[in-house]
């Protein structure tokens, strides 16, 4: 726990800029924040003078995928600006470490959009044959939820031209019947990425613990690991007791099919500290620029999407998070996909009393009228949302979505004006850019409205530069408290950052800031290269 005084700064407390220039912290915790001229004694206490740097609270991505992050390090990347052409992915698929290692070794990929390639199409086991026809290759699209393989691939997992599809997935097949190496949502691809096998428990620590520094460079200090399993709870720990700095609730993928004891009960163990199990999740459908988002307007392909929540396990899964006192998540991109839920749940009484008992995920096309049923309802909401989706992923919204729907996503300033616990988030790495969890480059799309081709969509869904530093800071923790973080405030843990560059309300600028200092219970832990 550490002592210092902050001075001659500028600071946003995590819901606004305030008057106050200075904060001192003792024993890791803020006991005072004013104006400098006012700061109380603090003789012998180190002083650090900002010159009239910004200071933050530390940032809190409340939807994410940190361990997919970690172990990126050992796929190639095939995302914009990297890779533009199938045969930009051929050629860096074949530059993988493990290529030519033998049969047992795959040589695997990420973040591939086909909007995004030249050739305006998914690569099929066509393309990803060129990489090996020894090895198995599998590589998952950017919304983290399709996936392409070659035949190895495919003979290893047994699918074949009679192959029926799974349950709320498919099988891409050639017109002849062939499967093709494209699979379509979760339970298509987890089919063969299921046969890599897991990692080891030391593997999985030492990655998460490796990646501790690239979360700083971030000004992140608190996540959540929105598709975890029980056995990462202890991963997460070990990997603090080794150094790792980030503070994470986890959401356990709900595997208990209807049977609300399907998984197993949790402790208060599990339950606090750090680290901790946090609720469970579920998918009531798929993503937009897949165009399988269960929506009400067809996209124009003439698809409304797909349904992938069974009631069933929906009633297991939020039995089992009122019993054993966790939240309960649901991926809900499309609006038929959200009104579901708010069928299902507007009536039950909450079960958690500090936080919102069901969270609403994406939700891309979420309306005022479901905005107020929500607001009228017995439950209590809360909501996550990625502008850096249509900010990343601009060509395939384009693709799939007619201009006026294009007119109606993400509409950040309408559900923050109505909703209290609603937050930016990057679902990282389950977008097509090379750094989809800088929160700066979101904050800034939250702002400017505007991709990164210049494509202008829905900008009066626009909010403030400060309102969007309040939506990674303060507004997180309405969603998934995390205690004493994401407001400077006295009495709260001394969690902040410094920015290199100033906020103004300049929302371009915003999305180039970066950070330059991270200081964790007042102890200066990481400090940009300059």
């Amino acid at each position: 726990m550490h002592d210092v005084f902050i001075h001659n700064a500028v600071i946003h407390d995590g819901e606004r800029f305030t008057d106050a220039d200075a904060l001192l912290v003792k024993a890791g915790r803020i006991s005072w924040i004013g104006p400098g001229a006012c700061a109380p004694a603090h003789d012998g206490v180190p002083s650090v003078d900002l010159e009239g740097r910004t200071v933050l609270p530390a940032l809190c991505d409340v939807h994410t995928h940190p361990s997919w992050i970690a172990a990126t390090v050992r796929s190639v990347p095939c995302v914009s600006p990297i890779v533009n052409t199938i045969e930009e992915m051929i050629e860096a698929l074949r530059r993988h470490p493990l290529a030519g290692r033998g049969p047992e070794a795959w040589i695997t990929g990420f973040g591939y959009d086909e909007g995004k390639l030249a050739e305006h199409r998914t690569p099929t086991i066509e393309d990803l044959d060129r990489v090996s026809t020894t090895q198995p290759v599998f590589v998952k699209r950017s919304d983290c939820h399709s996936a392409i393989c070659n035949s190895v691939a495919l003979r290893l997992a047994g699918i074949e031209a009679g192959t029926p599809d799974p349950a709320g997935g498919r099988f891409g097949r050639f017109p002849d019947g062939r499967p093709n190496g494209v699979l379509t949502e979760f339970n298509a691809a987890q089919v063969v990425e299921r046969l890599m096998g897991e990692p080891t428990f030391e593997s999985e620590v030492e990655m998460m613990t490796a990646s501790g520094e690239h979360f700083l460079a971030r000004g992140i200090l608190a996540f959540t690991e929105m598709m975890a399993d029980y056995r990462q709870l202890a991963v997460y720990r070990e990997a603090a007791r080794r150094g790792f700095p980030v503070r994470a609730g986890l959401y356990l993928v709900w595997k208990g099919g209807r049977d609300p004891r399907g998984m197993p009960a949790l402790t208060d163990e599990d339950r606090t500290g750090d680290h901790f199990i946090a609720g469970v999740k579920l998918f009531a459908d798929g993503s937009v620029s897949g165009a399988t988002a269960a929506v009400t307007t067809p996209f124009l392909n003439g698809s409304t999407g797909m349904v992938t929540l069974d009631d069933g396990a929906l009633e297991a899964a939020a039995e089992y998070a009122r019993t054993n006192k966790i939240q309960l998540s649901v991926h809900a991109m499309g609006d038929r996909a959200v009104g579901r839920i708010i069928d299902f749940f507007e009536d039950q009484t909450p079960w958690l009393e500090d936080r919102p008992s069901v969270r609403i995920e994406h939700a891309t096309f979420l309306n005022e009228a479901q905005l107020a049923r929500m607001n009228a309802s017995a439950m209590r909401f809360g909501v996550t949302t990625q502008v850096i989706f249509p900010y990343a992923e601009i060509e395939g919204y384009r693709a799939v979505l007619a201009p006026k729907d294009l007119e109606r996503v993400y509409p950040v300033r309408t559900v923050s004006s109505a909703l209290d616990a609603f937050a930016l988030s990057s679902d990282a790495p389950a977008t097509a850019w090379a750094d989809p969890d800088d929160p700066f480059v979101s904050m800034g799309a939250a702002v400017t409205r505007t991709a990164w081709d210049g494509t202008v969509f829905n900008r009066s869904e626009a909010v403030s530069c400060e309102e969007a530093v309040s939506l990674y800071t303060s507004r997180p923790m309405k969603v998934l408290p995390f205690e004493g973080v994401g407001r400077l405030a006295p009495g709260m843990r001394a969690d902040f950052i410094v920015l290199r560059d100033p906020v103004t309300d300049d929302g371009e600028a915003l999305a180039r800031n970066a950070v330059s200092e991270v200081f964790r219970a007042g102890a200066l832990i990481h400090r940009a290269p300059r």
